[in-house]
């Protein structure tokens, strides 16, 4: 009698890991198919520029920048790719002397 019950319990085991395997594959692929498929539609997109001239002022003979470096070009650009409802892909720095800076914001 023990060994029908230990091979029931067995089988049982086994029904259960084969059920498990089943939806791990099945989630993997789901998973694989649903990141190739915002990958896939974004290739061959070239990233829309957008050019943010920094807002500086000439004070006592000093000009004052809003945008002073790469993290601040950095953040402002997450923001607009945001307002524009677009990813942020990349931000680009242009230091100018005796000018405003440039920021060149890369959104998709």
């Amino acid at each position: 009698m023990n060994k029908k019950k230990k091979g029931k319990k067995r089988k049982i085991t086994e029904k259960i890991l084969i059920i498990i395997f089943i939806l791990v594959a099945l989630l993997i692929i789901l998973l694989i198919i649903h990141y190739s498929r915002t990958y896939l539609l974004n290739i061959g997109k070239e990233p829309k520029l957008f050019v943010i001239e920094d807002e500086c002022l000439l004070l006592l003979n000093n000009i004052i920048h809003q945008i002073k470096n790469q993290g601040e070009c950095k953040i402002v650009c997450r923001n607009e790719c945001g307002v524009r409802k677009m990813n942020f892909h990349d931000s680009e720095f242009i230091e100018k002397e005796n000018s405003c800076h440039t920021c060149n914001c890369y959104c998709e």
